[in-house]
């Protein structure tokens, strides 16, 4: 039910309790009821729902009702709430980093696709620092100092990137962005290494 018409039928009701003949006491306990049933179920948020632990696939827009493992990836199913990093387009990407010079890139790919040595070599961005997502978790402190900096998080195609952010988010980086897409969609390569 939308919020219009729970108004509507909030409105609605009112009005018939209204024009009825019928004590201000039982009107204001109506009205009353009717409006926590109204805030009760409005109030339903994104707290109640789950998706799965950001992917880069598909399934990442599912949402489930609890928690367990995601069906098409199997990645475990967290609050929706939990997910609050933004993503940024690839084609952006270096207009932004010249307007904002002191943002954090941050490469999650393995240390062979970093260097080149990987095939397809998609490359990395300039000044960018390669922490693989397998050794994330474990290496966190070593870039805690940029937990209020911007930090544009990275990999070939948008499936490990997801991840490393949402993993960055939940240890109080503030200011987090997944490239959508990867290196492997990056046209422009004036700020590519």
């Amino acid at each position: 039910m939308n919020k219009s018409f729970k108004l509507q039928s909030l409105n609605s009701i009112y009005l018939s309790l209204t024009s009825c003949k019928i004590n201000m006491k039982t009107l204001k306990l109506v009205s009353f009821i009717t409006i926590c049933f109204f805030l009760l179920s409005a109030n339903k948020n994104i707290d109640d729902h789950y998706r799965c632990l950001p992917c880069g696939q598909d399934c990442d827009k599912t949402v489930f009702t609890k928690p367990g493992k995601c069906p098409s990836c199997h990645m475990d199913l967290v609050k929706s709430s939990s997910i609050t990093f933004k993503s940024i387009d690839p084609s952006l990407i270096c207009a932004y980093i010249k307007s904002h010079p002191k943002t954090i890139l941050l490469d999650v790919r393995t240390k062979e696709e970093f260097e080149g040595k990987a095939s397809p070599n998609f490359g990395t961005l300039k000044n960018a620092i390669n922490i693989p997502i397998q050794e994330l978790q474990d290496r966190v402190s070593e870039i805690n100092a940029y937990k209020n900096r911007e930090i544009i998080v990275f990999c070939s195609h948008s499936h490990r990137s997801p991840r490393a952010a949402h993993l960055l988010t939940q240890n109080s980086f503030k200011q987090v962005k997944n490239m959508s897409g990867g290196m492997s969609v990056m046209v422009d390569k004036n700020c590519k290494k």
